[in-house]
């Protein structure tokens, strides 16, 4: 029984475990001494079934890595940067892994007056088909349907529409990136509102205040944005540092005047509606 033993201690299994097998083994021959081998099997048994319980529990409480997403075509467009920022990684490598086909940026622009016609519009559908028509680079036709929306929210009494209208329209603002887009962008009332726990009001603002080279603001509201949003998003989202932030509003600035070069060409005549 010994040798059978010294044969298991020799397996990947730990030594101070064999150790402690041998000694019980000699305890429990020198008790028993001829009713010591049933005993001494009994006790092997024992060891290896609590063994293999424990191996078990490892394995199964250890997590599984999740797999590296690497970024699509998709990575480039301005919105989904601003999303980047807004929602943290784990939010955006789930988007990244879904299937996206651009749709017509008409059909966009009809769904969004659609929707801005309901007297409860889905403020989901209006950011969807906001981004579309950034996408589509003709995000200046998407303010141009969302500033009357925002005005009948105002003649009708109907602060919160008015509120996310023109949050919109913020977005929009960043996105067309000129310096007179940017400061139309920080005279809106809803950068105003502190009364409202809402992380875009910082980070539009330090995003703004970055594009126009002001750091100091921008580190301001970057901080700002920091502490409104870890009460909503909790700890799924991963910390973005100041250094970091600024690289990502670089990468937005360079694709914002990609797109003002090829802003000229475009013929708002053909979205008849």
């Amino acid at each position: 029984m010994n040798q059978v033993v010294e044969k298991l201690c020799n397996l990947s299994l730990a030594q101070s475990w064999c150790e402690d097998m041998q000694n019980i083994i000699s305890y429990v021959s020198s008790k028993y001494e001829a009713n010591a081998t049933k005993a001494i099997s009994y006790v092997i048994l024992g060891c290896f079934s609590l063994l293999i319980s424990v191996l078990v529990r490892r394995t199964r409480s250890k997590p599984k890595p999740k797999p590296r997403i690497r970024p699509n075509r998709l990575e480039a467009t301005r919105s989904f940067i601003v999303r980047e920022l807004h929602s943290g990684y784990p939010a955006l490598d789930r988007l990244m892994t879904e299937q996206y086909e651009h749709p017509s940026a008409l059909d966009s622009a009809h769904a969004l007056i659609r929707e801005l016609q309901k007297d409860l519009p889905d403020l989901l559908i209006l950011q969807q088909k906001v981004r579309e028509l950034e996408m589509w680079e003709v995000e200046d036709f998407a303010e141009r349907i969302l500033r009357p929306a925002l005005k009948e929210a105002n003649e009708k009494e109907k602060p919160h529409e008015a509120y996310e209208f023109e949050m919109l329209i913020v977005e929009v603002l960043i996105y067309k990136g000129g310096i007179s887009d940017l400061e139309s962008a920080l005279q809106c009332e809803c950068l105003a509102d502190e009364s409202l726990k809402d992380a875009r009001r910082p980070l539009y603002k330090a995003i703004i205040y970055k594009m126009l080279g002001n750091m100091e603001k921008a580190k301001e509201y970057w901080d700002e944005f920091i502490v409104v949003r870890e009460p909503a998003f909790g700890h799924e989202i991963i910390e973005i540092d100041f250094d970091t932030f600024k690289h990502h509003v670089l990468r937005l600035q360079k694709a914002t005047e990609k797109v003002t070069q090829k802003r000229s060409s475009i013929n708002f005549s053909t979205f008849s509606i």
